[in-house]
């Protein structure tokens, strides 16, 4: 069972999934690094960081199927995903086995100790983006958690984007207590606990019972060493502190996901205190648009459209969302079936908020292959047929086209051969695969 950061790299070093950096790297050139390295579809270790005494990874999970064997059920993830999220697991304390270096960083600068990244030429300075914020609700006692972007604002202090709930509905019950919030923030965990604490919640629901079911059974929380807030056990660093209302200042630009900038009003202000790691400590450097943060998003979404479309469409082969498009495009291979039917499963996927664009192609057609795609795309559709527009829907927020009041139009593609007078596709003729393998063996291609 992989629990920890350190025991999922061991794990990935089984399945040699990981990409060794040992050449000594500057916090300035590991986003262009990281950016050009995931393309390899390799978990990145660097080994050497200039000024630091740490470890960096990145791109922890490079496709579905890292998350697939996590799950132990590499042939029907989605499916287990879904199962598992409808049962609230264990959480269990435990003291921490490895002994952590513990000190006050009142009077220090941060970013000394953390090597935080400034990821985009515009970006209004360094972030942390892979933060897990924890603190306790008031009002219920319950540990309320969520992965928030945290900007460095000098010395000790972070700002914090509360979102989300449930930490966005947290704050302002500290905040008209008059009392500043506290909080423990994570960083350094493995997969399946980092994406439990991006996940919705029930009310009154600590994620870490997320967490546990997706475990199947049980997962295991430390307390902080200045609060009573429990947090991830085992993460590589945990800064504590609180966040204070009376101090905010505007926050962003920061690169996102979708590849533009974002910023927000004046958000408040994390005062970090304390901050504890582990013996040769490893950071968790996210680039928001490498395929890291993609590959969690498109995953739960994965799973969650599949669910309905296998019930309504049983047609349906297969389903990709489209990598580096956050989920948006949806390619869907489909056995024959009549035309109307093809519109129905395009009308139904369009109202999704998270889908902007269907394409539907036919069984002989590799949907991860995106050459073939468009070669259906190309032969099979006609434009003034098979296309359809349709304005005014909701789509994602992080979309830079939905800012409008009107909402975005979505589009309909239906790339396959049924009720069209369209020649047999041609194949190339097949020899002896045992004597091409070796061939292509011999070449290493």
């Amino acid at each position: 069972m992989v629990s920890t950061l350190r025991e999922y790299i061991r794990f990935a070093e089984e399945r040699n999934w990981i990409l060794h950096v040992k050449d000594s790297v500057s916090t300035g050139d590991l986003p262009e690094l990281i950016h050009e390295l995931s393309r390899k579809d390799k978990i990145l270790l660097f080994h050497r960081v200039d000024g630091y005494g740490c470890k960096v990874i990145a791109n922890l999970v490079f496709s579905h199927k890292v998350l697939a064997e996590l799950l132990g059920d590499p042939k029907h993830p989605y499916k287990v995903f879904l199962d598992r999220l409808k049962v609230m697991g264990e959480k269990v304390v435990e003291a921490p086995k490895e002994s952590y270096e513990s000190f006050d960083v009142t009077e220090k600068d941060i970013s000394h100790i953390i090597p935080i990244l400034k990821h985009y030429q515009e970006d209004c300075g360094p972030y942390i983006t892979t933060g897990i914020v924890s603190s306790i609700d008031p009002e219920t006692d319950v540990v309320c958690r969520g992965i928030h972007r945290l900007g460095f604002r000098g010395k000790n202090k972070l700002g914090v984007a509360f979102m989300n709930p449930p930490l966005r509905d947290v704050f302002p019950k500290y905040a008209k207590q008059g009392k500043k919030m506290p909080v423990s923030i994570s960083i350094g965990v493995d997969p399946l606990t980092f994406l439990s604490m991006a996940l919705k919640a029930p009310n009154n629901v600590d994620k870490i019972q997320i967490l546990a079911g997706l475990r199947d059974g049980k997962a295991t929380v430390m307390p902080s060493f200045n609060s009573s807030i429990t947090v991830p056990y085992g993460s590589e660093y945990l800064l504590e502190g609180y966040v204070d209302p009376q101090l905010s200042e505007p926050d962003g630009p920061l690169g996102e996901i979708s590849g533009y900038y974002l910023s927000f009003g004046k958000t408040p202000t994390v005062v970090v205190q304390r901050i504890s790691h582990l013996p040769s400590p490893i950071y968790h450097a996210l680039l928001p648009t490498s395929l890291e943060g993609d590959t969690y998003l498109t995953f739960v979404s994965r799973a969650h459209l599949g669910d309905g479309v296998e019930k309504l469409f049983p047609f349906v082969l297969d389903m990709n969302l489209i990598r580096g498009t956050f989920g948006a495009s949806c390619v869907v291979r489909i056995r024959p079936v009549e035309r109307e039917l093809i519109g129905n499963l395009i009308l139904y996927l369009l109202s999704f908020p998270m889908i902007k664009k269907v394409c539907v192609v036919d069984e002989d057609v590799d949907i991860y292959d995106l050459y073939q795609v468009e070669w259906a795309v190309i032969t099979r559709c006609k434009g003034d047929e098979d296309i359809v527009l349709i304005p005014n829907l909701k789509g994602q927020p992080i979309d830079p086209l939905s800012k409008g009041v009107h909402g975005i139009t979505k589009i309909g593609i239906n790339a396959t051969v049924q009720g069209k007078d369209i020649e047999k596709t041609a194949c190339v003729s097949k020899g002896n695969r045992e004597n091409i393998e070796k061939i292509l063996s011999s070449l290493e291609v």
